[in-house]
């Protein structure tokens, strides 16, 4: 039987993993087996943001219970769509599940889009499925590289993109929020090629010596010594949604706070601490990366951005082996492993959640 892990809405420590309904394929669909799929603090984002930007509408559950989507790799297993063959592998946004039933549209050698109609109306960049094959760019060596850090540095690209695009808002210092996680040392590692800004990062304690041993900040500073910060021009991007950092770095800079970018909220617990209208500088704004994209896709043309991304990513998986292990773990040992990014995962660890 078919399997899934559930996650509670509105307790995200909750979860059950459970047998799922066996699923048949109609004319025009597709039924996908989940190979493997990473699980990151960023999928954390996506349960937490679920209601605000519709993260539990792609795959959707029953009563209180839903599916953080996951970036994964999937199979055809079987196939009633004439363009679609069985055994071809896909790159894509898949729940934390055995299977996934597809509607492929706008199929090309590149891969297709999910026409489901539960999807119609969510963002074309999360319901494509690319063709995992040497001529479409995909390495096999890298093939748990894709699934981990893809998704995550394409969000460091973008907003890298974004702040270079606003000039940095006149700023010449990045502050970056859990300086540990792979989003912010992405994003760190495409600002160490901008001359003449500062990067800064923010991290825990016991993260001091991993965030400073990337050698990719200029100066790394603790979440209780927010008050040291050099007192310049800034912008904040905030990785965690930890609002108690986020008052902190208000406070102390006020208005030579030039813009307050919040991308990630893994902090979930501390979400009630501050109240962001009451900070004084910019009022923070949450970066939504599908934004840039479109709008660098309508300026340049998707196929100039998206090379432009893979070059980045390309000289990114390079490095950052050096920095991060991955681990394989079986999808029965799921519930420890979520439990585990959910408090808190070691920087230094990458997971890869293996159905099959």
């Amino acid at each position: 039987m078919p399997s899934q892990f559930l996650v509670n809405r509105k307790d995200l420590s909750q979860t059950q993993l459970s047998e799922a309904p066996a699923s048949t394929p109609s004319a025009g669909e597709v039924l996908l087996k989940v190979d493997k799929f990473a699980l990151t603090a960023n999928n954390i984002t996506y349960g937490v943001a679920g209601d605000m930007i519709g993260y539990w509408q792609f795959f959707p559950a029953d009563g209180a219970w839903g599916k953080i989507p996951v970036w994964g790799i999937g199979t055809v297993a079987a196939s009633e769509h004439p363009e679609i063959q069985p055994g071809a592998q896909y790159y894509g946004y898949f729940p934390m599940a055995t299977e996934l039933l597809v509607k492929p549209e706008k199929i090309s050698g590149r891969g297709f889009t999910d026409a489901s109609a539960h999807r119609a109306e969510l963002p074309v960049v999360y319901n494509s499925y690319s063709l995992m094959t040497p001529e479409n760019g995909f390495d096999p060596d890298f093939f748990n590289h894709y699934m981990l850090y893809r998704p995550l540095f394409t969000t460091s690209f973008v907003l890298d993109d974004y702040f270079a695009d606003k000039a940095f808002f006149g700023a010449d210092t990045v502050i970056l929020g859990s300086a540990s996680s792979k989003t912010a040392f992405g994003m760190a590692f495409m600002l160490k090629q901008r001359p003449g800004i500062k990067i800064v990062g923010l991290t825990s304690a016991q993260n001091v010596e991993f965030v400073s041993g990337l050698n990719l900040y200029d100066d790394v500073v603790t979440y209780d010594n927010v008050s040291s910060l050099t007192l310049s021009d800034s912008v904040y991007v905030d990785m965690a949604g930890n609002r108690q950092v986020l008052s902190a770095v208000h406070h102390h800079l006020k208005d030579q706070l030039k813009n307050s970018c919040g991308v990630g909220i893994t902090h979930w617990s501390s979400r009630q601490d501050a109240s962001v209208d009451e900070l004084p500088g910019p009022k923070p704004e949450m970066f939504f990366a599908p934004t840039q994209i479109i709008k660098r896709h309508e300026e340049l043309g998707a196929e100039v951005y998206q090379q432009r991304i893979s070059d980045a990513t390309a000289s990114f998986l390079a490095a950052v082996d050096d920095w991060v292990n991955i681990e394989v773990h079986s999808f029965a040992d799921v519930s420890n492993v979520y439990q585990t990014v959910l408090s808190g995962a070691s920087p230094n660890v990458g997971y890869i959640l293996a159905p099959q």
